[in-house]
């Protein structure tokens, strides 16, 4: 047995999928058997884990009790340090602000345009269907533009007074570190310098609020992003697998 469970119930997910998921990530305490334990403990119909790419320690224990693990996507980690460009650049840009009441409509049409047909470990399993996949994208924009929370803020990159790309940031406990957890632009606008505009004033205004680190994540395949971050100055740091696992009704262990 593991030292803790890694696998947690997540309500949200249930909620818009219809299906009781449980997720987590694997640490360095984990024993082989870890998340089979946690699946007969907690009997979610799915079960989503994720661990440091290339860790397959999981695997022959689910296989071996009968169950089948997905593998789902890679996520690629990329991040920059900000302390060297605290006194470098500005952070005013017109075209860019917090996003504020009365932004939600846009931003909602923004990431419906954005993520239509955008894979991601969700797509990979076929008890999610790809409406609810997509609303899942709006649903978090929307929670991080309307948080009160100081640590979750939204910025918006606006032409001609209308929201052509945002970016949903989360910063840590200790306000030493951000990550960069949602951003897009639109469609129609991709290739007209508005992504790299945003990410630059992100960079700034982040090193100049005092922060160390920006960190922001991707699916393995979406190229055209790391491009943008690699130019931008930001550098590859980790990468995680991610598995899903959908257990039958009254699954019992075949070991």
């Amino acid at each position: 047995m593991g030292n803790a469970r890694i696998l947690h119930p997540s309500p949200v997910e249930s909620k818009r999928f219809g299906l009781d998921i449980a997720r987590g990530t694997i640490g360095p305490n984990a024993t082989p058997d870890s998340i089979l334990d946690d699946i007969l403990a907690l009997r979610p119909d799915v079960a989503i884990f994720r661990c440091a790419a290339g860790d397959t320690g999981q695997l022959a224990a689910l296989a071996g009790a009968g169950l089948v693990p997905l593998h789902a996507d890679t996520l690629v980690y990329y991040q920059a340090a900000l302390a060297a460009r605290a006194g470098v650049g500005s952070t005013i840009v017109p075209a860019v602000r917090r996003s504020g009441p009365g932004d939600e409509e846009a931003l909602a049409h923004l990431v419906r345009r954005s993520f239509a047909g955008y894979r991601n470990h969700y797509h990979a399993n076929p008890w999610f269907q790809p409406a609810a996949i997509l609303e899942g994208y709006v649903e978090w924009a929307l929670t991080y533009a309307t948080s009160p929370a100081p640590q979750k803020e939204t910025w918006v990159r606006c032409e001609n007074d209308e929201v052509r790309g945002f970016a949903t940031c989360r910063i840590d406990a200790t306000g030493s570190t951000v990550e960069i957890v949602l951003n897009a632009v639109d469609p129609d606008w991709q290739g007209r310098g508005l992504y790299s505009e945003l990410l630059d004033f992100l960079l700034a205004h982040y090193a100049r609020s005092g922060m160390t680190e920006l960190s922001v994540s991707t699916q393995v395949w979406n190229y055209r992003v790391q491009r943008a971050w690699a130019r931008a100055g930001l550098a590859i740091d980790r990468a995680y697998d991610t598995y899903h696992v959908n257990v039958p009704k009254n699954f019992q262990p075949g070991r």
